[in-house]
């Protein structure tokens, strides 16, 4: 049975941390599906609109074996401010499962405590939002169930993490292959 990821989209995502993530994942033949607040078509920070797969509030309750959040200021805004998230973030970590995050999305779990005590990188405009756990300047970083990566430049690399954490290094190369990533 595949491994099963979210995705979460709320508007003004930032594209490429979405689109690199959804894509690495299904070649990878993990079952990911990407959630919106609502039904509509989710805009990015540059207009992409996205069509979700289901609405989050239909899937709160299934268990994943990640869930990713991708960046964009307005979208972590939202993402942050939303208890259904919020709450969905914590049950996830709870039960041991991973939580990926990228660009200024890791400030989501520093905000809520979801990352305290553990080590995480974000966007260089947002380390000062970063509070309650430590900072790296690593491109992509796994501290136990977290992974957490830049911004667009290193979506790729961190798609790839989200891959080795789930399917493993073997599964990486194999991916590569066909995409050909520097790693």
């Amino acid at each position: 049975m595949p491994k099963k990821a979210l995705i979460i989209l709320a508007p003004g995502f930032e594209e490429l941390e979405a689109v690199a993530v959804i894509d690495i994942l299904r070649r990878a033949g993990i079952d990911i599906k990407i959630a919106g607040l609502q039904q509509e078509a989710v805009p990015s920070a540059r207009d992409v609109k996205i069509v979700p797969d289901v609405i989050l509030n239909q899937v709160k309750d299934e268990d994943f074996d990640l869930v990713v959040l991708p960046g964009g200021i307005d979208s972590t805004e939202t993402l942050a401010s939303n208890h259904e998230v919020v709450s969905l973030l914590r049950k996830q970590l709870e039960a041991g499962r991973l939580v990926g995050a990228i660009c200024a999305a890791p400030t989501v779990l520093d905000r809520h405590g979801l990352s305290r005590g553990r080590t995480i990188v974000c966007h260089p405009v947002c380390r000062s939002a970063v509070k309650q756990s430590s900072l790296s300047q690593d491109r992509v970083v796994r501290d136990g169930q977290i992974i957490t990566s830049q911004g667009p430049g290193t979506a790729v690399e961190f798609a790839f993490k989200l891959v080795e954490s789930l399917e493993g290094p073997e599964k990486v190369m194999e991916v590569n292959k066909g995409v050909l990533a520097r790693l």
